[in-house]
């Protein structure tokens, strides 16, 4: 998935803030993106360009600030992309939400540590901070499954 248009003025708006200029941007940052690559320029428009790079991306520019980058809190994008399971805890819990609302799931986050508790982990999990990747691809397939069973909106994805 490429990056969205936003991502890309947010990564130009970023590296200004960290004293990046545009030739270090594309030479010294995006250069180490294999994703970054498209045919034999070197870009961040390339098709190939992930959320994972941008976290990445983004991490680097915070670390050459060597501080809080933009409106962002310390260490938001190095924490962002070290943590690779972070969409995938979103997703659940916005699916969750959307259920609750609909009224498919017990509110509160109680419908949801039930159902991790019981079809995801065994027993060993209820929560979506403790669920590995298996784990949290499991949950949302199965929310997933449950609400278009229920005949709830879920949205795309």
């Amino acid at each position: 998935m490429a990056w969205t248009d936003k991502q890309k003025q947010l990564a130009v708006r970023a590296c200004r803030a960290a004293g990046i200029s545009e030739e270090q941007r594309v030479d010294l940052i995006l250069r180490n993106f294999r994703n970054a690559h498209q045919g034999e320029a070197i870009t961040s428009t390339s098709p190939k360009l992930t959320n994972q790079d941008f976290a990445e991306f983004m991490a680097i520019a915070e670390r050459t600030a060597a501080g809080p980058l933009l409106h962002f809190s310390a260490r938001y994008w190095q924490d962002q992309a070290a943590d690779n399971l972070h969409r995938l805890r979103f997703r659940a819990c916005r699916l969750a939400a959307v259920l609750e609302a609909a009224g498919k799931l017990a509110a509160g986050g109680v419908g949801l540590a039930g159902w991790i508790e019981k079809r995801v982990s065994g027993g060993k999990a209820s929560t979506v901070d403790e669920l590995d990747y298996h784990g949290l691809l499991a949950l949302i397939l199965g929310l997933q499954a449950y609400g278009r069973q229920q005949g709830v909106a879920i949205g795309s994805d």
